[in-house]
This record gives structure tokens, C-alpha cells and sequence, in this order.
């Protein structure tokens, strides 16, 4: 399986992905905000990635919107990353807002009662 990991600055094209790689992109949103857009299977070997994506994410901004539109898989590893990152910037009146994914994806957080603790929020597209 092939891996990506890249921070993007708003003017940048996104690079091609390899079906079935993994990928995850940040970006600067504007108004404060960083977007982390999150492709493919999001599990036990790419959860670390996406893991040191957001520590950086939330170092550069007070919101960080994780945009899982495109993620086709996720296990508990990356629902740990997901739930950790959105509980500890809430101790620093910081946010991490999600833009639901996937139903397969959503049935998996929503399984494991982290919908209960993220914030969801709405489809904004991400150019």
C-alpha cells in the first residue's frame, strides 16, 4: 500500500493518488481555519500520519476541519486519532469540525459512539 503524506499550500494543485493509498493533504483554509482532507483506508498503519497531520494542524490554527469525503475505510485506530484530536483541542478552546465521509465510514464512528463527542459539521467543497 502506498502512503501520502503532504501539506499543501492554498495555491497548490493536489498531486494524483494511487488507487487504494492512502492520503492526507493540509492546507491552509482561510479565517483561521486549516483543512486536512483525508483519502482512502484510514487504519492502523496510516492512522500515525494522520495523527502528526493534525498535532501540526492545530499548531498553525484554532480550527481544523478534517474532511473525510473521500476516506473509504477507517478502523478503531483511526477513530482513536479522530476522537484524541477533537478532545484535546477542545482543552485548548481550539475545534476540529468533520465533514462527514462516506456512509461506510460514518456507520463505523457512529458504531463506536464517536459521533457522540465530534463536532459535524456541513459540506463546504474544498477546492
Amino acid at each position: 500500500m502506498a502512503y501520502t503524506l503532504a501539506v499543501l499550500d492554498s495555491g497548490a494543485s493536489r498531486p494524483e493518488v494511487v488507487p487504494g493509498a492512502f492520503e492526507c493533504l493540509c492546507r491552509d483554509g482561510g479565517h483561521g481555519s486549516v483543512w486536512v482532507h483525508v483519502a482512502g483506508e484510514l487504519d492502523l498503519a496510516t492512522s500515525p500520519l494522520l495523527e502528526r497531520t493534525l498535532r501540526g494542524a492545530k499548531l498553525r490554527s484554532r480550527q481544523v476541519v478534517l474532511d473525510l469525503r473521500e476516506l473509504t475505510f477507517i478502523d478503531s485506530c483511526g477513530v482513536r486519532v479522530i476522537v484524541d484530536a477533537s478532545v484535546r483541542a477542545r482543552r485548548v478552546k481550539r475545534r476540529v469540525i468533520l465533514v462527514p465521509g462516506p456512509p461506510q465510514v460514518d456507520r463505523v464512528l457512529k458504531l463506536t459512539g464517536a459521533l457522540e463527542v465530534l463536532e459535524i459539521g456541513g459540506l463546504h467543497p474544498v477546492s
